[in-house]
């Protein structure tokens, strides 16, 4: 944020000097972390100032182009006014809110559509009456105003209403390139509530810890000093970042300072808790207990929903309902290479005849010769959607009805033996 704003901070190479020649030398694969020395720490606070006091805004112009960039994150908000003056944009206002526990919930396009929706009623005053272009990085809403919806949510149509008073210009930019907004909207960083001394004596009696430490694994398990504290803890060193190894009394604890924030999908609490932690078992554990969260039952819709099994009548007598399947292609045998398994579902009684193609011909052969021929003709004939068993050859056959099944429903094509 303050390269992009490089130009109205006086002395700016002076203020980054000793920031930028810590960054400079070869380049090295992934992050490095880097020691913050006290002149270092006073070069970027020098940094900080200088962007709240120097940073010029400048005077409304009545003839300028105007532009509010917005931005939304898991936890906040933020937005800034710029108008395009000496061939440049420059900021006429900041704006920054802090999403409420609620809001916090929303998809990712209701809090960028409550980004615009709040920025507007901040900067209304400035707006009104004025031509202006909405700039976001959530490609979507560009659409907002230019498809036709069959649907929309109530707070969606009231946040549309309101910013069609004032614009239906809506324009993306690269997040890349949507530094400032970016930054005010990540204004707040999570916080781990860890005791890490407890956690410290934890791993020094911790069974899992030491197994892995004896006996070796894909984790590269190191002990290094915490920050701010003359402590150290067993980390797992093999990605870029040093991630803490949790023990069991801790990992409850993890996990609902990472979920509780905004209450993400169990694949998304399990990849930040990954990228943060580690122990054995991490990605299960974060998935049941997503699924196990009481306030995501009630506000989400449930996906996992499943239809039930379809169910047969029960035959009166054996060999009147029989059920049928292909297998193969198998290891070419005696020039058979597939397999025709039929089960009577009154006995369970199961039979299988090699084939030497998956022809309906020769499926029907089988079936006749095979099956029919010692066991009469049966009344009903159970099923997949495979094309031998649609097509006209098989089911033309006056003397049994076919009855055909989706693939899903494999226990009802096919008794268990």
């Amino acid at each position: 944020m303050v390269n992009f704003y490089r130009r109205l901070i006086p002395n700016a190479a002076t203020i980054q000097a000793p920031l930028n020649q810590m960054l400079a030398g070869p380049k090295t694969k992934g992050s490095q972390p880097i020691n913050m020395t006290p002149a270092l720490l006073e070069a970027f606070n020098n940094c900080k100032n200088s962007l709240s006091e120097a940073t010029l805004l400048v005077h409304p112009d009545s003839q300028a182009e105007l532009a509010i960039h917005t931005d939304a994150s898991d936890s906040a908000i933020g937005a800034v006014l710029q108008q395009y003056q000496d061939n440049e944009w420059k900021p006429l206002a900041f704006f920054s809110m802090k999403l409420s526990p609620s809001q916090r919930k929303y998809s990712p396009y209701d809090r960028e559509l409550l980004s615009i929706y709040e920025a507007i009623k901040h900067f209304r005053f400035m707006v009104e009456a004025r031509n202006f272009a909405i700039i976001t990085d959530h490609k979507p809403l560009t659409f907002a105003f230019t498809t036709h919806r069959t649907s929309c949510l109530p707070h969606q149509f009231r946040y549309l209403d309101f910013i069609s008073q004032f614009t239906t210009d809506i324009r993306y930019i690269a997040g890349k390139d949507n530094i400032v907004t970016d930054t005010l909207s990540r204004i707040n960083e999570i916080s781990m509530p860890l005791d890490y001394q407890s956690l410290a004596s934890e791993q020094d009696t911790d069974s899992e810890l030491h197994d892995l430490l004896k006996n070796g694994s894909a984790l590269k398990l190191e002990k290094l000093r915490t920050p701010g504290q003359d402590l150290q803890i067993y980390c797992d060193v093999s990605t870029p970042n040093p991630r803490p190894f949790i023990t069991p009394s801790f990992r409850r604890q993890v996990f609902n300072a990472l979920h509780n924030l905004s209450h993400p999908g169990a694949k998304a609490t399990a990849k930040l808790a990954t990228q943060r932690f580690v122990w054995p078992g991490i990605k299960r554990d974060c998935r049941q207990w997503a699924k196990e969260c009481q306030h995501c039952q009630r506000s989400k819709v449930a996906r996992h929903t499943s239809a039930p099994l379809a169910s047969f009548m029960l035959p009166s007598a054996r060999f009147r309902h029989i059920h049928l399947d292909l297998i193969g292609p198998l290891p070419l045998c005696s020039g058979y290479r597939y397999c025709l398994k039929i089960v009577d579902r009154f006995t369970r009684w199961p039979e299988a005849y090699p084939l030497q193609d998956m022809t309906a011909e020769t499926c029907t052969i089988a079936l006749t010769n095979g099956w029919i021929s010692r066991f009469g003709c049966p009344e009903h004939i159970t099923t997949d959607r495979g094309r031998q068993f649609l097509s006209h050859t098989f089911k033309s056959s006056p003397r049994w009805s076919v009855q055909h099944t989706t693939l899903p429903h494999l226990i009802t094509q096919l008794p268990m033996v």
